[in-house]
């Protein structure tokens, strides 16, 4: 019925039109798959409890219909009708499916959607058509929170185009969402035949340089090192997990460490271009600061003494990070 709140009345039921009858009839959800011709009149009479109990809940019996536990009731605010059993009667709360319908579409209006139809697999799901044109498949959940201003809609057509033309701009062509699975970063193809993971903000500002044939530090060679610190102040070592076109002079110049420090490189490993060393150490990275918490040294241990903020581990752990450079070196030989 149409006192209740919008977030139950968008649940609207499916509607059958029954022969011999003009209004549609509003049947229970879980009752769809019955046929239209089911709910035909059911040539018993209304016992007076029944009219009593509908007309508190603010319906009218109009007719009972495919069996002995069936009625229809006629909505005294709307007049819409409503299959639904006798139960529903005595022991729930009724619900009128011409209320909910109307509440689904003017939730749909009020987002600036137009309401086209309900989704057959799914009665939390419906198909809207956006101001753009397009259709898109959205929960009505999600169009309520749209129409109260709680959350934004967009069009994924009109966003794929959009994403097409920002990376055109650039020179680049976009192929597809990211093959990872991260919702920030889409797949690009380069004029010259190079596919790269680039994230969307980078292809937005073009911050992005192509790994094959470009001349920034993504595409140059780099390398990815495993190095042993011994710093002033410190009863034991650290070891350091990175990637650098440079790891000597990143050492030397970039990170602040004191003169005093001794470092000492355990294993470099080449890598054919910055991007995928990049790529590479940081999903590395985040595996080991996953899986071994206890082996990640605190910041609060080395700060000030090394221009970083993270990537400095235990040398408890460097068997670990052995596996993770062999690990990556033979995936980039197969690449």
């Amino acid at each position: 019925m149409c006192d209740k709140t919008s977030r139950t009345l968008v649940r609207a039921m499916p509607r059958v039109v029954v022969p011999g009858k003009s209004d549609p009839l509003h049947i229970p959800h879980r009752s769809r798959h019955v046929p239209p011709d089911a709910w035909c009149d059911y040539p018993q009479p209304i016992p007076p409890a029944w009219t009593e109990l509908a007309a508190r809940r603010g319906f009218r019996i109009a007719r009972r219909v495919r069996d002995r536990y069936h009625v229809v009731l006629e909505c005294l605010s709307c007049g819409a009708h409503t299959a639904v059993k006798v139960f529903t009667v005595r022991d729930a709360a009724v619900r009128c499916g011409g209320c909910a319908a109307r509440a689904r579409e003017q939730n749909a209006q009020g987002a600036g959607l137009t309401f086209l139809r309900r989704d057959p697999e799914s009665r939390h799901y419906g198909y809207f058509r956006a101001p753009c044109g397009h259709t898109v498949r959205r929960q009505f959940e999600l169009i309520q929170r749209v129409r109260d201003g709680k959350t934004g809609l967009r069009c994924s057509v009109c966003l794929v185009a959009r994403e097409q033309d920002e990376a055109r701009a650039h020179g680049w062509d976009r192929i597809g969402p990211d093959p990872v699975g991260n919702a920030n970063y889409r797949h690009y193809r380069h004029p010259c035949g190079h596919v790269q993971r680039i994230a969307r903000g980078n292809m937005q500002h073009g911050q992005c340089d192509c790994a094959r044939c470009g001349e920034s530090w993504s595409s140059k060679p780099s390398t990815i090192y495993l190095a042993r610190i011994s710093l002033p102040g410190l009863a034991g070592d650290v070891i350091k997990f990175g990637y650098s076109a440079h790891p000597h002079k990143r050492f030397k110049h970039q990170l602040g460490l004191p003169k005093s420090t001794r470092v000492r490189f355990l294993r470099l490993l080449d890598m054919p271009s910055g991007h995928a060393a990049c790529a590479a150490e940081k999903a590395a990275n985040a595996c080991l600061a996953r899986n071994h918490p206890d082996l990640v040294v605190p910041q609060a241990i080395y700060g000030g003494l090394i221009n970083v903020r993270s990537e400095i581990y235990w040398p408890a752990l460097r068997p670990v990070i052995a596996a993770e450079m062999d690990r990556i070196s033979r995936q980039t030989s197969a690449s």
